[in-house]
């Protein structure tokens, strides 16, 4: 209905979307809450005040937040934008076994760097003037961290297997189909520079989850992302790489969530005594990201 409308009309049509789709999230998160507390007014205002403490509801929020602000936005904007919602967000476009297994080992490979990059950024310090603003920053990093945790303390195999699906494959499918998919095609549409489309969707990206200590390693894996998808023409390995680098986190803290100790030291693997590990990460990154452009096709175009 759109193909032919100008790109910011698209934009501001596109924006519209999330934002409803985002209140329609919103609305169905309150309803299973009332629901869940057989819609007493005390309990809804206890399970709210100590949301933390129920882990199942935050995957169940989590997952119709993800359909309201990334899967049911991306979908529609592609049907309302392209004649074919597979040809518009590159979901139909062949791919080979070694590009998906180069795109997993690159995931696997930049950690111990992401790890070195995610320590500088946290390290970031405001001048005096702007303490009140650090003081804000911290407090939400610190209180997104703690429901993140909550939510992925799982208590047996099956909110483990709810964790690898809602955080792993629904998050990596919804972001990856709106950013990279939806919102990375807008942008093309209006800025014939390839560079700052990719940087300007993973600047979004990265500034969406409010998590400013971690900014800078989510910036270069919304790039990486993009990157992928500009090489291969295909959602689906970006989505790959996406789902791989959230299902090694969920692995992890599932196996050492009760050992902080063994936490710490993966958390600083390649940096400080270990930063011999960062410049290898990098350079076996680096190879595996150079296999996949020549799987994936170095001529794609965005």
């Amino acid at each position: 209905m759109f193909k032919n409308s100008s790109g910011i009309v698209r934009l501001f049509l596109f924006v519209g979307i999330v934002l409803i789709g985002s209140v329609a999230g919103s609305a169905a998160s309150a309803f299973l809450i009332a629901l869940k507390s057989g819609f007493n007014v005390e309990a809804i205002n206890e399970m709210m005040a100590n949301i933390m403490a129920y882990p199942a509801y935050l995957r169940e929020i989590q997952f119709l937040n993800q359909l309201g602000v990334f899967i049911f936005p991306a979908l529609l904007a592609a049907r309302l934008f392209g004649e074919n919602y597979k040809e518009y967000l590159y979901l139909d476009t062949p791919f080979n076994g070694s590009t998906v297994l180069w795109t997993v080992l690159s995931m696997i490979f930049i950690l111990p760097f992401l790890n070195l990059i995610t320590q500088l950024n946290q390290q970031m310090a405001f001048p005096d003037f702007l303490k009140g603003v650090e003081e804000y920053m911290k407090l939400a990093e610190e209180t997104n961290a703690k429901l993140i945790e909550s939510m992925l303390r799982a208590e047996n195999i099956r909110a483990v297997v709810f964790n690898i699906l809602i955080v792993g494959v629904f998050a990596a499918v919804g972001e990856e189909f709106l950013f990279r998919g939806t919102l990375l095609r807008i942008f093309g549409d209006m800025i014939r520079n390839k560079h700052i489309v990719i940087w300007l969707v993973a600047f979004i990206f990265s500034f969406i989850h409010f998590q400013f200590y971690g900014f800078i390693p989510r910036l270069l894996l919304g790039a990486y992302f993009g990157y992928l998808l500009y090489f291969t023409k295909n959602l689906w390995i970006p989505v790959i790489a996406h789902f791989t680098h959230n299902f090694t986190g969920i692995v992890l803290f599932t196996i050492y969530s009760d050992d902080p100790a063994q936490t710490a030291a993966i958390d600083a693997l390649g940096t400080e005594e270990s930063l011999w590990l960062s410049v290898v990460s990098l350079l076996l990154f680096v190879c595996a990201f150079l296999k996949i452009k020549r799987y994936g096709g170095i001529d794609a175009s965005l």
